[in-house]
Parts: structure tokens; C-alpha cells; sequence
């Protein structure tokens, strides 16, 4: 047959990512106020969305500065029960590939596909596009996972999905397939940390998981009846994966630095022998398979896939530039993915049939058995390449560093996200697609030596941003970059022709908006300054009287004032034209109408935090429409709903299914959804506000 070489999706502004393996192995991140932390290090969940003051809480309240510029309404109705509406997890918009692998699948009518974001698992029909979703929802009735999913395996049949999490004690969940439930839980041990990897062998019987505890323990579980056989140490470094022999129910092989070992299940104990590769050249391993024939195959850093007899490196075959990163193997045919971002399709005895250019590193492969091939990319998309060599992208998402940036277009209600990975997109919510993309720097600029508001993002601040809005006069698009430049689109459906670029911000910016009028902009920055722009992009004032970084902006109705809060805790009021601060604001503005409020201060607001919490741990707030729900997200991975106003003793209901802080939500145009998005697992959700 003919090579045949096709690209995929090759965008402008695109960064290979280097070191992928040292990042996966650092164990490192960095948490949202830029300070290195435990890739681990999780704040625990608060039990109770309200119960009584603390001490702590107490002394939060009374010794921050917004205390004395709290003033009530002269009439407010205020109803402290639950909310008569509820949320319901619709659709999942996220793909984690920056540092798992192996985690996309063909479910059995090949029409589905199955993969893993944040704290939930989803089952993806292809052919309507629309989700099963596995895992989250309210919380107190949650039976999956509530931190980040970093595994997932299936068995042979494709009957069950097991998907493991990170947290002190690391559990794996099993679902089955058929209908979605939640069969059991698998416990790792205390302090392992993450279930690194995981396996099913052929018939069922066994799973074994991989800990991210420093001895990279590995455990032996008997599937059905869920109990843990044995352990047994895995090595010095991270095991990247597991594959069992598909002909030998006793055997399995796993990989990592400095090459592969194979394992046998000995009345339910593990033994190893690590790989000889003889006179082959040692290498670090990413994956691995199995052949038809009994022989294991493994993709390594120099870009050939080694092929092993028993523990003996028998062959190594040179197929990709840079490291093998994915391998799928079924019978008749081969196909792999490397760092310079080709898929190569093979047969068995490894001659090529063709090879397709992707636009990023394929991080997982599978094959449906009917010549078309899934592939999870690090650009956190999902492609599929049919048999006849076209080419369907299934999933967009952002891929790394974090995910701040949201806004929903008053006038079409599109989505638009931004984040640290130099990417801009837009979703149609009635296709659930991503139907624009745009770039924020095409030229890389430098790296600097602090962190600002940088995370584990390879991309420089200056292709990176976390504050979006939309003009509702004319659809301009104003996004806030990490640096303090401020870059202003012609429209969503124009995101890459920027009409505007200013830098008067000295630092990045966390908090735009235009105003109801669209005739201003102000633009809130971590030089704790807030700049408002005339509609020519002109400076028109300046608000300068905050002690801390401008956290968040709002209009009044009329486009005449700004409330605006910052990391002091202080709620301070300002006149937008001259940006003169009004000192008596919070009793002269005390029943103006606000066209927004995403102020995590404020009268109508109080109830809004757990009992015993600092002002902190809450991120993203937001109104509906109807003035009737207040929204918020916070650092225990929960999204909140309650009444609006919510004051203290205010009852709300807490949802699971972001795996890190959630840093933005948003109620649509009509208040039919929510959307919500989690910083660190890069992904947005789409939530249904139901009648209870």
C-alpha cells in the first residue's frame, strides 16, 4: 500500500514541549498564587457550604478592611433555605493529556469512545455528540471520584473501565460499561499517593496498579472480589505504564526510566525481572504493548519501539524522530505515536503502511479492529483517523499550565475560554463544538525569572492569559495577558485580527470587563490598578487607590460606576469616567443596580463562604440573570450553588467534578446553564440548572 503522509490540524503558535518527561516525573506544580507546591497538595473539602463563625473566621471578618464597606440595601427580601434549583453535569469539554497516557478507547460498536478530565470519566458518542458522564455531581451523594483521575484501563471484553485518582489514600473506581454504574472501589494504600497506571488482565481476573509513592509500589488486586492480593516495590522512578499479556493471565510488563521489567503473578504474589537489552542501546521507556505472538513491545526516548522475547531485547525498530510516546497493537497491525507529532500505522512485522502528521504528540492510541484509529494529542484534543485517512477532531480543550479565562457573548452566546497555553477558543452550546480558535502571541517572548502568573506552563506570560469579555455594543473580545498587555479582537468569529494592543497594566491582569453600555472597558490588574478605556481604546481614568491585586470588576446598570474588589479584601466603590474613589460608595451606592456581580465581597454575598475559611479559598463568583442564584467556585474543587442575596446562615448545594480550584463560573444568557472552570485540570463544564 501506499504512504500515505496527512496533517491534522496544524495551528499557528504552536510549542513542542521538550521535557514532558521530566515534567510527568517532577512531582512539582504551582499552586494559584505562584508558590511551588506538592503536585499532590490538595486543601481538603469542606463538609458544610454554611455552619456557624469560627474563631477564625471570626477574626477574618473583623480584622479585614471590607468589614466597615458593607452596607444592606433599604429593601431586600432574603431567604436563607436551599435553592429550588439543582445542577446536573451535561457536558464535559476537557481531555487530560499533559501528563497521563494510555487513556482513550473504542468502546464495542466503535461508535463510542471513552477518556478521562479532571475528577470524571466520559463516554463519548461520536455520531450525536453528546456525553455519559462517570463520576461527579452533588456531593453528598457522590459515589466517584473527588480529585484528579490520572489512569484508566479497560478489560479485554470492554465491559468495565477502571479509572484511578491521586489523594492520600488513592482509590481506583470500576465501572461497567453497559450502563455507566459504579460496580466497586479499589483501595491502594495509605501515602501512595496516585494510581500512576493501571492494568486488567485478559480474562478479568487481576488489576494491577501503580502507586507514585517514592518506592513506586506496585499492587495486586483480585477483581472480583475487589481484594488486594500483594504489593511488591516498583523501582527508583515513576512506572508510566502497565500492559498484561494478553495470552498469559500471569504475566505482565511495565515501563519507565532506564527501560522495562516483566512480571509473574506466582500465587497471587509478583516477582520481576527487569529487561536485558543486550546489545541494544539502553533507553528510557514511555509504553508499551503486546504482539499477537507473545512478544512485548515498548516505545523508548531515541524513537524506536524495542521489541522484547521473554526479558531479552530481541529487535529495535527506528520509527519516529524524538520519543514513541503511544503504541497500540492488535492483531494484523501496529500503529504509534512519537513526539514529532506522526502517527504510523504498521503491519505486525512492523513495515509501514503509511504515517499522518497530527498537531501535537500523541499521547494515546487505540484501533477499532476496522482500520480506524483514536488518538489523544498533548494539545488536549482528541482525533480520529478513519480508515480512509480523513481526518475528525472529536474533542478541543486547553492543554497546559491553567485555564482562567471565561466569557459567554451576550449577543450569540457563545463560550470563549483562554488559558496559559497560548490558545483561545469558542464552543457552540448547542453543538457542544469548538467552532473558533485563536492564538494570543504568535512570537514567543521570554521566560522570566519570577513566576507572576505563570504556573507549570512551558508557554511565556506573553501567550498566555486568564481574563476574557465580550462588548455587547459591537463583539469585541478583550483579553488580559499574563504580562499586563491588554489585546482587544475584531470578534469570536475574528479572534486572531487584533485591532487594539496596549501595555499601561505593570503586571498580568485577572479581571475585565466592558460595560452594559459597551461604550467603556475597565480592566483590573495585579498592579493593583484598574484602567478604564473609552471605546476608541482610549485611557480614559484610572482607579488607583487598592492596597492589593484587582480581583474582580463590576458596572452599575447605568455604565456610570465601578465596585471592585482585590487580594486585601477590600470592596472599594469608584465614578468610572474620572476613576475618582467614592469613600461614602458603600452607603451612597447602597441601592444601585449592578449589571454583574462576580465580587466575592460584598452585603449580598456573606453567606457565601464555609465556616472556618479565610476569603481565599473562594475564586469564581457569578449571578444569574434572574438575581435569583449565586454561583461560586472554590480551592476544595467544588462548585456552589445558593440563593441570591446570600447572607450568613445561607444553605446552598456543592458539586464535584473539576479535580482542582474552580476559577471561574458563569451563568448563560437565559439562565438555563452554568459553566464552570477548573484551573489546573484545564477544563470547563457545562451544568444543567434543573427544578428540584
Amino acid at each position: 500500500m501506499e504512504k500515505q503522509d496527512n496533517t491534522i490540524n496544524e495551528g499557528k503558535g504552536s510549542l513542542e514541549i521538550d521535557d514532558d518527561y521530566e515534567w510527568e516525573c517532577s512531582g512539582k506544580k504551582i499552586d494559584k498564587f505562584g508558590n511551588v507546591v506538592d503536585r499532590y497538595e490538595k486543601k481538603e473539602i469542606i463538609l458544610e457550604l454554611d455552619n456557624q463563625d469560627t474563631e477564625n473566621e471570626k477574626s477574618w471578618r473583623c480584622n479585614k478592611p471590607f468589614a466597615g464597606e458593607i452596607v444592606g440595601p433599604t429593601v431586600e427580601k432574603v431567604n436563607k433555605s436551599l435553592p429550588d434549583k439543582g445542577l446536573q453535569m451535561e457536558y464535559v469539554f476537557g481531555y487530560r493529556a499533559s501528563d497521563t497516557r494510555n487513556n482513550v478507547f473504542y468502546l464495542p460498536d466503535n461508535n463510542k469512545i471513552v477518556f478521562m478530565t479532571a475528577a470524571v470519566a466520559i463516554i463519548l458518542d461520536k455520531t450525536t455528540n453528546t456525553q455519559q458522564i462517570l463520576g461527579g455531581g452533588e456531593k453528598s451523594a457522590l459515589k466517584g471520584h473527588d480529585d484528579d483521575i490520572i489512569s484508566l484501563a479497560m478489560d479485554s471484553k470492554k465491559e468495565i473501565l477502571a479509572t484511578g485518582q491521586v489523594g492520600k489514600t488513592p482509590y481506583i473506581c470500576i465501572w461497567s460499561l453497559k450502563d455507566g454504574s459504579l460496580l466497586k472501589k479499589l483501595y491502594q494504600e495509605k501515602d501512595s499517593r496516585a494510581v500512576r497506571s493501571i492494568s486488567i488482565s485478559n480474562s478479568g481476573q487481576y488489576l494491577v496498579s501503580a502507586g507514585d509513592d517514592n518506592s513506586h509500589t506496585l499492587f495486586l488486586f483480585d477483581l472480583n472480589s475487589g481484594k488486594l492480593l500483594s504489593k511488591a516495590p516498583g523501582g527508583t522512578d515513576p512506572i508510566l505504564d502497565i500492559e498484561f499479556c494478553p495470552s498469559d493471565e500471569t504475566l505482565f510488563a511495565t515501563v519507565g526510566k532506564r527501560g522495562a521489567a516483566f512480571w509473574r503473578i506466582n500465587s497471587g504474589k509478583l516477582s520481576c525481572n527487569k529487561g536485558i537489552f543486550g546489545s541494544h542501546k539502553m533507553a528510557d521507556m514511555y509504553c508499551a504493548e503486546w504482539l499477537s505472538n507473545g512478544n512485548c513491545i515498548t516505545g523508548s526516548i531515541n524513537g524506536c519501539v524495542y521489541v522484547w522475547k521473554g526479558s531479552q531485547c530481541i529487535k529495535t525498530v527506528k520509527l519516529h524522530e524524538g520519543w514513541v510516546s503511544s503504541i497500540s497493537a492488535i492483531p494484523g497491525g501496529v500503529v504509534t505515536g512519537g513526539k514529532d507529532s506522526y502517527v504510523v500505522v504498521l503491519t505486525e512485522d512492523f513495515k509501514e503502511i503509511k504515517r499522518v502528521k497530527v498537531s501535537a504528540n500523541p499521547k494515546a492510541i487505540d484501533q477499532d479492529g476496522e482500520g480506524n484509529i483514536i488518538v489523544g494529542l498533548r494539545d488536549g484534543s482528541i482525533v480520529e483517523i478513519t480508515k480512509d485517512s480523513k481526518c475528525n477532531t472529536l474533542m478541543t480543550s486547553h492543554s497546559d499550565g491553567e485555564a482562567w479565562g471565561l466569557a459567554i457573548c451576550p449577543n450569540t452566546g457563545l463560550i470563549l475560554t483562554t488559558g496559559d497555553d497560548n490558545k483561545i477558543l469558542a464552543y457552540d452550546p448547542s453543538t457542544n463544538k469548538c467552532v473558533r480558535s485563536g492564538i494570543i502571541n504568535e512570537k514567543a517572548g521570554p521566560k522570566p525569572k519570577s513566576l507572576g502568573a505563570s504556573t507549570l506552563s512551558k508557554f511565556p506570560p506573553n501567550q498566555s492569559a486568564r481574563a476574557l469579555a465580550i462588548n455587547p455594543k459591537n463583539g469585541n473580545v478583550a483579553m488580559g495577558i499574563n504580562t499586563g498587555e491588554l489585546s482587544v479582537r475584531k470578534s469570536i468569529e475574528q479572534l486572531d485580527q487584533e485591532i487594539v494592543h496596549i501595555h499601561d497594566a505593570k503586571e498580568w491582569i485577572e479581571a475585565i470587563q466592558y460595560s452594559p453600555c459597551g461604550k467603556y472597558l475597565a480592566v483590573g490588574s495585579h498592579d493593583n490598578c484598574i484602567y478604564i478605556y473609552d471605546e476608541s481604546y482610549k485611557l480614559k481614568a484610572k482607579c488607583n487607590k487598592h492596597s492589593s491585586f484587582i480581583t474582580s470588576v463590576d458596572w452599575s446598570l447605568d455604565s456610570a460606576y465601578i465596585q471592585a474588589t482585590c487580594g486585601a479584601y477590600e470592596i472599594l466603590f469608584f465614578d468610572a469616567m474620572s476613576g475618582k474613589q467614592l469613600s461614602d460608595g458603600a452607603e451612597s451606592l447602597r441601592d444601585e443596580k449592578w449589571a454583574t456581580w462576580t465580587s466575592r465581597i460584598g452585603w449580598s454575598v456573606q453567606g457565601i463562604y464555609p465556616s472556618g475559611v479565610d476569603g481565599s479559598h473562594i475564586n469564581g463568583v457569578d449571578r444569574s440573570h434572574s438575581h435569583e442564584l449565586i454561583a461560586t467556585g472554590d480551592d476544595w474543587r467544588l462548585l456552589n450553588l445558593m440563593r441570591y442575596p446570600c447572607l450568613k446562615g445561607g444553605k446552598g448545594y456543592a458539586y464535584v467534578g473539576h479535580s482542582e480550584h474552580v476559577v471561574r463560573v458563569k451563568f448563560d444568557n437565559k439562565d438555563e446553564y452554568l459553566y464552570s472552570i477548573g484551573g489546573y485540570d484545564k477544563t470547563m463544564i457545562k451544568w444543567r440548572i434543573i427544578d428540584l
